[in-house]
Parts: C-alpha cells; structure tokens; sequence
C-alpha cells in the first residue's frame, strides 16, 4: 500500500476540519473515474470516504478540495 494512503495520515477538509485516514481504499464506483476512495475518520467518529479526484496532497497532508 501507497505511504500517501497509509493509516493516520492526516486529512484536512474544506472547512478545516482535521480528520485522519484508517488505512482502507477502495475503488470509485461513478462511473468513468478511476479514483481511490479514502476512508477517513473525523474528530465527531464520522466515517467518509471522498475520492481523491476531489483531493490533493500537499506535504505529506490530503486536502479535500
């Protein structure tokens, strides 16, 4: 598995909000993208899952853009 997906790498959202990776992919299922699905888990306990088509890495840190 990629570093850049490892578990515990920090995830950072629109509004700022910081969360971190569990480690688990999976591929996009709409249609024509061929992204990753990135399991993330938030301060609150919530579990998201953006693709990183919608995503950047930036210095070791993924930003949903």
């Amino acid at each position: 598995m990629d570093k850049d997906f490892a578990q515990g790498t920090k995830v950072i959202a629109k509004d700022g909000a910081e969360g971190t990776l569990t480690g688990s992919t999976s591929d996009c299922q709409l249609t024509g993208c061929r992204g990753l699905r990135l399991y993330v888990r938030w301060a609150d306990g919530k579990l998201t899952k953006p693709c990183t088509k919608g995503m950047q890495m930036k210095e070791g840190v993924w930003h949903i853009l």
